[in-house]
């Protein structure tokens, strides 16, 4: 069994809340029925959320399943926040032991399949950024001040998923220094943990979103194919730059234009390399279509940092994985690059 396999087959109920938004949501197309549309919102993990659940079953205690939907994401964010003191996370990135850190099944999975990421990238995804993060102003402690050369090496010397190792249940730090950043994850785990709760409970067409980070299954309440509208990176300019179909299927974007600072010499992203400590700066978003949003959000990271060409070949190897990737050209026009499926999915179906 794969460990995409695993990862749908263990996944077990838990809760949290979330971040900013990529994505804006459209519903086209008419039908003779109406169905009821229950929208459901709130904030999480510093951002927003927002569920989109479709059925004819008028009699739903909407206060029960926003219990429910707010329990899953407050234990997603107990574990996996870095902002919150006591957090399964922060206990690991403060451990300085040798022995293996004993995970929850749920952190477990997120950091496994991290480094199976880390693993397919060549390192362009790394969950051990932490200290890079950090030191470019980014995170619990934001300072947005440009570190000194010395401060990058440090922090390189301390990041590395080489400097970890994978147990059973548990994972061991090399380096006690190393310490864990899932901010490139955890939201679409949150995504793919809301759906399954759906599942479990029935419904059969929703939409579930998370700062930006997005999973349609079935239809919308005209009884049509999921429309989801990718937000342009042009800021001046705003607006959508591609809208795609989604049914049973995830999508995520990770871009330069949302968390940033500028400085004299430039825009700083919270987008890490972590093979060079410096801010990714080569293209100015990635979007990401998988069967999970939990791997759509690790590879619109990767894609980021990667690059366009090595990006679309990646994804190119990729079984049931499509993107987009959106470059500014010398003066400062938009260009889109395309892996070869994920075209389809801009028609109308």
């Amino acid at each position: 069994m794969t460990v995409l396999d695993k990862y749908f087959y263990k996944f077990k109920l838990i809760k949290a809340q979330l971040m900013l938004g990529f994505f804006i949501f459209i519903g086209f197309n008419a039908c003779t029925q109406k169905p009821k549309e229950m929208v459901i919102e709130g904030l999480t993990m510093g951002t927003s959320y927002t569920i989109k659940i479709i059925t004819q079953d008028f009699q739903i205690n909407v206060e029960h399943i926003t219990y429910l939907i707010d329990s899953v994401l407050s234990e997603i964010n107990n574990q996996m926040s870095t902002y919150i003191e006591n957090s399964e996370i922060n206990r690991f990135n403060h451990y300085s032991g040798k022995d293996p850190f004993q995970l929850s099944p749920d952190l477990y999975r997120v950091v496994e399949r991290a480094l199976y990421w880390t693993e397919m990238t060549e390192g362009a995804f790394d969950i051990t950024i932490f200290p890079l993060v950090s030191i470019w102003g980014f995170g619990p402690d934001a300072g947005q001040s440009i570190p000194s050369d010395a401060d990058v090496k440090t922090a390189l010397n301390q990041s590395g998923y080489d400097q970890l190792t994978l147990h059973l249940t548990a994972v061991q730090k090399i380096n006690p220094n190393v310490q864990l950043d899932l901010n490139a994850i955890a939201k679409g785990y949150g995504v793919d943990a809301l759906s399954l709760l759906l599942d479990n409970n029935g419904f059969t067409s929703y939409m579930v979103e998370i700062g930006g980070e997005v999973f349609c299954k079935g239809v919308n309440k005209k009884g049509k194919v999921w429309r989801i509208g990718i937000e342009s990176p042009n800021r001046a300019e705003p607006g959508l730059i591609e809208t795609v179909s989604l049914q049973n299927n995830a999508i995520a974007s990770s871009g330069d234009y949302r968390n940033y600072y500028s400085t004299s010499s430039g825009k700083i992203s919270h987008i890490m390399d972590p093979r060079t400590g410096q801010p990714a700066s080569t293209i100015a978003a990635a979007t990401v279509m998988a069967g999970n949003c939990m791997d759509a959000d690790a590879l619109a990271t990767a894609l980021m940092v990667m690059g366009a060409e090595d990006g679309i070949n990646l994804i190119e190897k990729l079984v049931g994985v499509e993107a987009m990737i959106v470059k500014r050209s010398e003066d400062m026009e938009l260009e889109k690059m395309y892996s070869s499926g994920f075209k389809k999915a801009t028609f109308l179906p």
